[in-house]
């Protein structure tokens, strides 16, 4: 009684290092699980980018005011008869 007790206790010692040690075992798939979460908040904040630059280039497609204020944000341009003053800090 006592040997096959022995290999049973073996066994399921056996078992239980394959469960959670093992490269499939819970360790690698909790560790996978946030690694999936991490890469999922990362392709949200590039999917939110691109819309936005989405919406940038429909704007600069449609309308000439996209395009004005942008140069003059950008570029520091004028319109003639404007008179541009620059605010030094």
């Amino acid at each position: 009684m006592k040997p096959l007790l022995i290999v049973l206790v073996a066994a399921v010692l056996i078992l239980q290092y394959r469960l959670w040690f093992a490269d499939d075992g819970l360790v690698r798939v909790f560790r996978l699980k946030t690694e999936i979460q991490a890469q999922e908040e990362k392709n949200e904040e590039i999917e939110k980018h691109n819309l936005s630059l989405i919406d940038e280039i429909d704007s600069l497609k449609k309308g000439g005011g996209a395009i004005e204020s942008r140069a003059r944000r950008d570029l520091g341009m004028v319109k003639k008869g404007e008179v541009f003053y620059q605010v030094v800090k």
